[in-house]
């Protein structure tokens, strides 16, 4: 028996997640500056011979596409898992996802044209010859989509089991095999009859008054097939109802007029049998778009960075309740996109941590590390590679950002508290297997006043079980947290060498008692001598 057809590219079960993703996608966004990572997935790398018209063009779709999945995590390590090889297929077969694709735009604007859904309530409710009509030629677009899939698939042979891919071709040799296609051909092709001219006949019983009653569909003729199909489709809840006598030759043009009538609700009652294949196929080829937009984004993100040097790899993922974090090599994507280098690159072992504060000198790239790791987890809780050489951490059901601004620097007095107002947001939505990042936090009042609130905000998420990862400029509250240091929390600085120079690595260290803002104090002022 013939299953439903499901696209399941992205989940072994389920086309899309029930919940809605992280809990302030919006912050996440604007504090990570996640928008140059949805750009540069959706615009293709321009390669020699390509048009200078498509050249840089952004794909508006895939861009939402990547914006809405990358903030949905995975938090299921076999599903997880799944997502991974299906990602790392299809950047192993980059022309096939870009004909995927291509496949799952057609049917976008067959999805977008008119309004389906409401065609597919009107075909029902009794809708006029034109609806019913554009229904029908959506149906057959559908299905010439259907086997165009199908049939590039089958010529892939190289696809590995146990991916999303993979899957896919399985289920349209089982679903939509040969005999059904057939069929189904069958009785779109005999309905072309309303199209194109065919030729239909009835058989029509006569009651008391010479009332027509007992009418049903005898044959159907299609031109462009030149064969005659015989299908007993009732009409008005009489469906291969085969008359045995009383019927009628219509001729009169009255009766003709009836008989034109009796096509179209022939017509329309072969559609309504055919409608809950059309709802099938509408809410595939709806999933299919988005996930073969998401992984031709994972194939143009790669092949971007690829173009410019940076490196990327899949990450590890750590056991169930096995909190840290592990990686070499990593570094912040969307400057180094901006910037098309290769930036400079860190590393960390630290199992169990739970807190991770980082001091250090003013413009040392502590900001630049923070969003690293952040950028890092947002990609890998979504089945992506991530920008470093090795990646291994655990999963977070959330991740919220806390970043100082440049709206919240030029405020007057009411900045710290639109501060707290975001933190606000934040600790009503916590939970204790979160992941929180502290960019200057409360930066914007005085040392001491910042130091306190940070103290008492940041022992109460660590001891709730929360992890949180911080970058300050608030050396009482830094000093205060590693005297009384725990296995769990790793303190690092922003290096910098004797003669000022920053290195931007970090490295295990205590908090020192001066962010060297004299250094740049002395950099733009004796820029300035002449």
């Amino acid at each position: 028996m013939r299953g439903k057809i499901h696209s399941y590219l992205l989940y072994p079960d389920m086309e899309l997640a029930q919940g809605a993703g992280y809990g302030q996608k919006d912050e996440l966004n604007k504090d990570l500056n996640l928008k140059v990572i949805f750009q540069a997935a959706s615009r293709p790398v321009w390669k020699k011979g390509d048009s200078l018209k498509t050249a840089e063009k952004e794909d508006f779709y895939i861009y939402d596409a990547m914006k809405r999945l990358m903030l949905i995590p995975v938090l299921d390590k076999d599903t997880l898992g799944y997502r991974q090889r299906v990602v790392k297929t299809a950047i192993e077969h980059p022309e096939l996802i870009k004909q995927m694709y291509g496949i799952g735009q057609k049917a976008g604007k067959l999805l977008e044209q008119g309004g389906i859904r409401g065609k597919e309530q009107r075909a029902r409710a009794g809708a006029g010859s034109g609806e019913i009509l554009g229904t029908y030629e959506l149906l057959c677009g559908f299905v010439g989509l259907l086997k165009e899939l199908k049939g590039l698939l089958e010529a892939e042979e190289n696809l590995p089991e146990g991916n999303g891919l993979h899957d896919l071709k399985i289920r349209l040799e089982e679903n939509y095999g040969e005999e059904f296609a057939k069929g189904l051909d069958g009785i779109l092709g005999d309905m072309e009859f309303f199209t194109k001219g065919g030729k239909s006949s009835f058989l029509v019983g006569v009651g008391a008054g010479m009332k027509f009653e007992r009418i049903a569909l005898h044959t159907i003729h299609s031109d462009s097939s030149q064969e005659e199909s015989r299908k007993a489709v009732g009409v008005g809840g009489i469906l291969r109802q085969m008359l045995k006598s009383g019927t009628v030759a219509m001729t009169e043009e009255t009766v003709l007029r009836e008989a034109k009538q009796f096509e179209t609700e022939a017509f329309r009652a072969v559609l309504a049998w055919l409608m809950p294949f059309f709802g099938e196929l509408t809410e595939f080829f709806d999933a299919f778009r988005l996930h073969t937009a998401f992984l031709l984004g994972c194939v143009q993100l790669l092949e971007r960075m690829e173009s410019i040097g940076l490196s990327a790899a899949f990450p590890t993922v750590r056991e169930n309740g096995a909190a840290g974090i592990r990686f070499v090599g990593l570094y912040e994507p969307s400057m180094a996109i901006l910037m098309r280098m290769h930036p400079v690159s860190n590393a960390l072992d630290a199992h169990g941590c739970r807190l991770l504060v980082v001091t250090g000198a003013n413009q040392g790239g502590k900001s630049t590390y923070l969003r690293s790791l952040g950028i890092a987890q947002i990609m890998m809780q979504c089945g992506m590679f991530v920008p470093a050489a090795q990646f291994e951490s655990c999963l977070y059901c959330n991740v919220f950002t806390h970043f100082t601004r440049r709206e919240d620097q030029s405020m007057n007095s009411g900045r710290l508290d639109e501060e707290l107002r975001r933190m606000d947001a934040i600790v009503r939505q916590v939970t204790r297997d979160s992941l929180v990042l502290l960019n200057e936090s409360f930066a914007t009042t005085t040392e001491k006043e910042g130091s306190v609130i940070a103290k008492e905000l940041v022992a109460a998420l660590y001891e709730s079980g929360v992890t949180v990862g911080m970058v300050t400029h608030l050396l009482a509250f830094a000093q205060a947290m590693y005297a009384k240091r725990e296995e769990p929390m790793v303190f690092l600085r922003a290096e910098r060498r004797e003669d000022g120079t920053r290195t931007y690595r970090m490295v295990e260290a205590a908090p020192e008692n001066t962010s060297f803002g004299l250094d740049l104090y002395e950099e733009l002022v004796g820029g300035r001598e002449t």
